[in-house]
């Protein structure tokens, strides 16, 4: 693969000096553009972006000093090297140029040998503190990455022993003991199937998830039964918050017919009501309404009345692990995947999931379209 030129900015306001340096500069391989003074440096600078920019000090108008102070406020212009070229020879000059950024200071009369090898030293430099920054930052992306795998492996195992450990305490105490009352004897039953429950959606989530980085979403879209399919689930769920003493509210058009994937279907709505739930304060309202179309798609949206989600964080909650990301500090558990799966599941439907602006809490919108051409519909 052939290296990419360099380009060199030149700026001169005196032709002779300009050509010459263009001719010169361009024989040794660089790409060159030239500017007739320190505002048309600037705007060609802007412009083209060049590697490197070699100027004149002295000039009407924007000097090479005022020039490079301009740029210097720029960010995409203040990384660019620049070497001054003037025929002023004190230190104090000198110095004057190296205080304002330059790279280098070549006086005239030059020797082009000279100057080349100062271009490529600059250059040379550059690069390799480019490099070096590029190392850095993939360093800090892997150490990152790092940090947040060793989070999900680490809440990925506290999620799962928990109600693992719930299911075969609860079993446990209930083959191994003598109860007085069966009421005795149920509840203990009643935390293992809970408990069971909750470790049935994590293991469900981990498939699902594995689904999708395959690109092996199932899209068989059948027909979803409003209360077998939604209601019956979300009531299951909402008994993991009884201390919270939540009213679930719902406005369901029985009389409409979803058709959609019932497993991805059923987890992604009970993963936008979960989050309801989880974030509402104590004995708040979650809403939910389900409109079905025409031909099989739907409006579905959920409300709660907790603290909502900034403007900013509105498309970062979406990400994967995005709450596990939070470290051990945040407020609630779980994997931190629940609006990762949603928003996949209806985007292969060809569907969106997004947060709408509301006046209290959070409220999300999720659209399943009908039935397109290219779907498989069963049952």
């Amino acid at each position: 693969m052939e290296e990419k030129k360099f380009t060199i900015l030149i700026v001169d306001d005196e032709p002779s000096i300009r050509m010459g340096l263009a001719a010169t500069i361009g024989h040794y391989g660089y790409s060159v553009i030239t500017a007739v003074n320190g505002d048309d440096g600037f705007l060609k600078a802007r412009q083209s972006l060049p590697d490197l920019i070699i100027s004149d000090v002295m000039m009407p108008d924007l000097n090479g000093f005022e020039m490079k102070q301009q740029m210097s406020v720029d960010p995409l212009l203040s990384p660019i090297p620049f070497i001054f070229l003037t025929a002023r020879t004190s230190t104090e000059d000198r110095v004057a140029g190296m205080r304002d950024g330059a790279d280098d200071y070549v006086t005239k009369p030059f020797v082009t040998e000279e100057l080349v090898a100062r271009i490529e030293a600059v250059l040379r430099r550059v690069k390799t503190e480019q490099e070096r920054g590029r190392e850095q930052v993939k360093q800090a992306a892997h150490d990152e990455m790092e940090k947040l795998r060793r989070e999900v492996l680490q809440n990925f195992s506290h999620e799962l022993r928990t109600p693992l450990g719930n299911v075969m305490m609860s079993l446990d105490v209930v083959v191994n003991n003598k109860f007085k009352t069966a009421e005795e004897q149920n509840e203990f039953l009643r935390i293992a199937h809970s408990s069971a429950d909750r470790l049935e959606t994590l293991i469900a989530d981990i498939i699902l998830l594995a689904d999708i980085d395959q690109n092996n979403l199932n899209m068989m879209r059948q027909v979803i039964d409003m209360e077998h399919h939604i209601l019956a689930p979300i009531k299951r769920r909402q008994a993991r918050y009884d201390s919270k003493g939540i009213s679930f509210v719902h406005d369901i058009n029985f009389s409409g017919v979803i058709k959609a994937p019932r497993r991805e279907f059923t987890q992604s709505v009970m993963h936008l009501v979960d989050n309801a739930f989880k974030f509402s304060p104590q004995s708040g309202v979650v809403k939910l309404t389900v409109k079905p179309s025409e031909n099989g798609g739907a409006v579905i949206t959920v409300q709660d009345e907790g603290i909502g989600i900034p403007v900013e964080l509105r498309e970062k909650v979406f990400e994967r692990f995005y709450q596990v990301s939070q470290g051990d500090g945040r407020e609630f558990q779980g994997l931190g995947v629940g609006l990762t799966v949603a928003r996949a599941v209806f985007t292969s439907l060809g569907g969106e999931v997004k947060i709408l602006e509301s006046a209290q809490g959070c409220y999300v919108v999720a659209t399943l379209p009908d039935l397109r051409p290219e779907d498989i519909f069963y049952g």
